[in-house]
């Protein structure tokens, strides 16, 4: 059904649902992985402030930390027999995830989601519902079961969104 499916990989648990549900979907399907991490520097700044001591530094530890995280999720995807790629970003993740996602032809995009409320939304926001505004292909946005109700088979996504 879809031949490049489009993962968002961070460290969260909220991403490493998706990647496991993109995986079954990969599958199933036929479908190649691209995995991506985009090292988000607005998010840095939001989060440690402009004086932070040494940003460079900071920034390049996210770099490593996630091609360090590309590169064991796709050796876990090659073991299985999926066809993966990896790419990475820097700027504004919906941007980056998006920029992606039509350079290299995905029909999907799955993504986590914490389900961030109130003033943490408003202050951090959220790339999930950024992606899924914006996007010109189907999103699967997935909620990690320790934070959902709804969750099936231990993700925290709607019964639809599991069914094929």
């Amino acid at each position: 059904m879809f031949q490049t499916i489009l993962v968002a990989i961070d460290e969260s648990e909220a991403a490493r649902e998706a990647y496991d549900l993109a995986v079954r979907v990969a599958l199933e399907d036929h479908s190649s992985l691209l995995l991506v991490n985009v090292v988000d520097v607005s998010q840095l700044i939001a989060v440690a402030g402009y004086e932070t001591p040494y940003p460079v530094d900071a920034v390049e530890l996210l770099r490593e930390s996630g091609k360090e995280l590309l590169d064991e999720m796709k050796r876990s995807c090659a073991a299985k027999g999926i066809n993966v790629s990896t790419a990475t970003g820097e700027g504004d993740a919906v941007d980056e995830i998006l920029r992606l996602a039509e350079e290299n032809g995905a029909g999907l995009v799955c993504i986590g989601t914490h389900g961030r409320k109130g003033l943490a939304r408003l202050f951090v926001g959220s790339v999930a519902e950024g992606v899924l505004r914006r996007a010109t292909v189907p999103v699967l946005v997935v909620r990690p079961a320790s934070e959902s109700h709804a969750g099936v088979e231990g993700h925290g996504v709607s019964p639809a969104a599991q069914t094929r």
